[in-house]
């Protein structure tokens, strides 16, 4: 028994999302996403730790002024304001720097969907294309007396002659 239309649609809709799946595995390895993350990742723990590592350098200086002129409050202020500034315009560093990678990740992303949901169309549309000429075919088959199929089978092939012929 031949599947109905509705079940060659089911069974094609399938096939489209195996492909789908499949091209989007292949595209997260080709594009090697998950290394350009694991960078974006450790360039960002760098940042972190310098920055760490600038404050605690801050903070000894603050600790060794603080011992050294334990009369002179705003010396103290103004160490304490310079290291709060220089943390404030690193996080405000970061934060630029992880905002424009996301952006470009987000916009690499958006460019592979765009492209596979643009083949998965053109997929689509190819095996509806074909499956309507099997219908068609189907259709004509039964509903042409012996004559009429012998005369269209004739100008199908002096149709294709004539399209092999302008090819060549």
């Amino acid at each position: 028994m031949q599947p109905t239309l509705f079940e060659q649609i089911l069974s094609t809709n399938l096939i489209n999302f195996l492909i789908v799946i499949s091209t989007l595995v292949w595209i997260f390895k080709k594009a090697n996403l998950g290394a350009l993350i694991a960078n974006m990742a450790e360039n960002i723990s760098q940042e972190i730790e310098k920055s760490s590592n600038n404050a605690q350098l801050a903070l000894k200086e603050y600790k060794n002024t603080k011992k050294e002129t334990k009369n002179t409050p705003k010396l103290q202020e103004e160490i304490i304001s310079n290291a709060k500034e220089t943390a404030q315009n690193l996080k405000e560093k970061i934060e630029k720097k992880t905002n424009a990678q996301k952006d470009e990740i987000l916009n690499s992303i958006e460019k592979v969907f765009s492209k596979q949901n643009e083949k998965m169309k053109k997929l689509t549309a190819n095996e509806i294309y074909l499956a309507c000429v099997d219908m068609a075919q189907e259709h004509i088959t039964e509903k042409l007396d012996e004559n009429t199929h012998k005369k269209l089978i004739n100008l199908s092939i002096e149709e294709l002659d004539k399209i092999e012929g302008s090819l060549s």
